[in-house]
């Protein structure tokens, strides 16, 4: 079945028509396109993404990270792929964002190679929020080395994540950031 890529909600066991189950198993089933943390009809869900896809949260984490994207050509921040719906907020999200912020390692781990890493979607969302919690945090992540790598095939470095703390403290204290955001 062509598509935009395995994370998409087309395959994410969030999606009520997958029954709870990641993959293509239930692409021909009747129902619709939902996904169940988020209360959110999916509109093209072979080309729609959020960061709680299996791919990137293999413990099937509930709770919302980031807006839900769509593909699109024209934006090289998001890899392709733009805001569709922003993020719930409330009090839990933040919460668990802030949570996932202070576990974050200053050298990055291996990830599924496509869309937004969930270490860089947590600390840009923390940004969008405005959320002064997270200052310390981000301050403290932005320091990390650039140049650090991951191992495997899929390697990568810190320089994005860096970026993306230094642009969500400007944020969260009202500054013009130099930094290249993930505006939505």
């Amino acid at each position: 079945m062509p598509n935009g890529g395995s994370d998409c909600c087309g395959t994410c066991w969030f999606n009520a028509r997958n029954k709870g189950e990641a993959g293509y198993g239930h692409t021909k089933d009747p129902e619709p396109h939902f996904c169940t943390i988020r209360n959110l009809a999916i509109e093209d869900p072979f080309w729609t993404y959020c960061g709680n896809h299996p791919h990137r949260r293999p413990e099937r984490d509930p709770i919302p990270i980031g807006p839900v994207f769509v593909t699109d050509g024209d934006s090289p921040q998001m890899y392709g792929r733009k805001v569709w719906q922003p993020s719930p907020d409330t009090e839990e999200i933040r919460w668990h964002l802030l949570e996932l912020a202070v576990d974050i390692e200053p050298a990055p781990a291996e990830e599924y190679p496509a869309g937004v890493y969930t270490d860089e979607l947590v600390v840009w969302q923390l940004g969008e929020f405005r959320e002064q919690r997270a200052t310390g945090i981000l301050e403290w992540i932005a320091k990390f080395d650039p140049t650090a790598t991951s191992p495997g095939p899929f390697s990568r470095t810190r320089e994005s994540l860096v970026a993306a703390a230094r642009t969500a403290l400007a944020k969260i204290r009202g500054e013009n950031s130099p930094e290249t955001s993930t505006e939505s």
